[in-house]
């Protein structure tokens, strides 16, 4: 399988992120059950990890066992891990970890991140 280049639609600063994905391999769902996800979000690819800019929310990545064998996967990063973010265009790419260890990057691209009005809230 290799990676896909897409570019994410505008995502706001400060905002809880999800994104899903359903996978698939030679038009089939993929089942991901046991699989580790990793979304990396960096101003410069050559950013060592973790960069200053680096968002890995790899501990909010989560699917039901029943979406896992469907291929259905849920990216989530939250509010506290968004908000500290400066306003710009960012690299960001998605990689799994099978159950075999082997390591494949799905998709590679840039999604901008756009200023929030409300910067608190009570």
């Amino acid at each position: 399988m290799s990676y896909t280049q897409r570019d994410l639609s505008p995502l706001v600063r400060g905002d809880d992120w999800t994104l899903k994905l359903v996978l698939t391999s030679d038009n089939a769902v993929l089942n991901i059950t046991g699989y580790t996800f990793w979304f990396t979000l960096k101003e410069n690819v050559d950013d060592v990890d973790p960069g200053a800019l680096q968002v890995t929310a790899t501990p909010d990545i989560s699917t039901s066992p029943t979406e896992a064998s469907q291929g259905i996967i849920y990216i989530k990063a939250s509010k506290t891990l968004t908000n500290s973010l400066t306003p710009k265009t960012y690299n960001y790419d998605v990689q799994q970890v099978d159950g075999s260890g082997n390591v494949q990057t799905l998709l590679i691209g840039k999604v901008k991140v756009v200023k929030d009005i409300t910067r608190s809230i009570s």
